[in-house]
């Protein structure tokens, strides 16, 4: 490391480096370390890029799998639920605690809302959620402009503008999260939270393609999903939009904003179809390898499933099962369980510890 750096620089990424040669879980506290650190010297890539090393610990990848799935398939390849997988991440690996230490060390970010913009704040959350869990995009665009307001408006922007910042992260919106704690950083630079917050946030805007255990996007906005709901429900093919068509957007409750507030118009139509073709035409590989094998899925999605590559114990449980459907469920996981990367040394008996806690 060069010596620009101070020393504490390189104890703290030592003491990184050795929790992750620990047999106890240590990668989040070492991420947290190397936060710490970011929060200091943003552009230390020795830092970040020791926060991916701690991320993509085999035992960790398999848990957050494991975890995320039981919200969002990973073969659902619509928009805002890659989003929901983020958000997901970020909540179960963040160390950072979420409250306001300058106030209260036991105190809520919600219990701390300035009450001159609460119904405000509140109303800016309920929006952005249409959006997070609905992939109701007017939400979020709804959204942005009521926390700007607020931020102009209250007597506590310090509060106001860290409960928002950590709002659009906790929710997968990093981008935006940066944007409202680099304005918050540039009103109260000693803000140590905000500080703090903000170098862990821009880690994921600018690493979230990376996270190993979130299938990489597909630009398909939900070809996979369709595909995959048909396989599984023969009710879908025949009503596709009762799954698949976008909810309506339900908009503020006018009684939660200021007489002279002004609703945004909606973003043409047009400007969103360009932009989906833009994505959609991003390269799908980044040039970094990844620890799973997502080529799985593209089996799934196709219905190519070869069990003659399956372990001979896997492949004699299948023979056991009756029923077709349950069948496949169980290829289904099988495939997903065998492409994460292996968690055993080659002498470990792997098979004594298939089924996950």
């Amino acid at each position: 490391m060069s010596e620009q750096y101070p020393d504490y620089v390189s104890r703290r990424l030592a003491q990184a480096r050795a929790l992750l040669q620990e047999d106890d879980y240590g990668q989040m506290d070492a991420a947290a370390l190397c936060f710490e650190v970011l929060a200091s010297f943003p552009d230390l890539h020795e830092a970040s890029e020791l926060v991916l090393q701690a991320f993509s610990d085999p035992w960790l990848i398999r848990d957050n799998r494991k975890a995320i799935g039981r919200h969002v398939d990973e073969w659902d390849d619509r928009p805002w639920q890659q989003r929901r997988r983020l958000a997901l991440s970020f909540r179960y690996t963040s160390r950072w605690d979420g409250r306001f230490r300058q106030y209260d060390e036991s105190v809520d970010p919600d219990d701390v809302l300035p009450a001159d913009v609460r119904d405000m704040l509140d109303e800016g959350r309920r929006q952005l959620l249409q959006d997070y869990l609905l992939g109701q995009s007017r939400g979020s665009e709804m959204a942005w402009p009521i926390f700007l307001a607020a931020f102009k408006r209250t007597a506590k922007p310090e509060v106001a503008m860290l409960w928002v910042g950590h709002l659009y992260a906790d929710q997968g919106y990093f981008a935006e999260a940066v944007d409202v704690l680099e304005m918050l950083l540039a009103q109260f630079p000693e803000s140590q939270d905000g500080r703090r917050l903000w170098a862990e946030v821009r880690w994921w805007r600018d690493y979230q393609l990376r996270i190993p255990w979130i299938p990489p996007r597909t630009g398909s906005n939900g070809r996979r999903y369709r595909q995959m709901m048909a396989q599984i429900d023969p009710d879908f093919a025949a009503e596709p939009d009762v799954y698949d068509a976008p909810f309506e957007h339900i908009p503020p409750n006018l009684e939660n904003l200021p007489d002279d507030f002004t609703l945004p118009q909606p973003v043409q139509a047009e400007l969103i179809a360009r932009v989906d073709e833009v994505l959609a035409a991003l390269p799908q590989e980044i040039g970094w390898g990844t620890a799973v094998d997502w080529s799985y899925l593209d089996k799934l999605e196709s219905g190519d499933i070869d069990t003659s590559q399956f372990p001979e114990w896997a492949q004699y449980l299948l023979l056991e099962i009756d029923d077709p459907q349950q069948e496949l469920f169980l290829k289904q996981y099988l495939l997903s369980y065998f492409s994460n990367p292996p968690l055993f040394d080659d002498g470990d008996d792997e098979e004594d510890s298939f089924f996950p806690d």
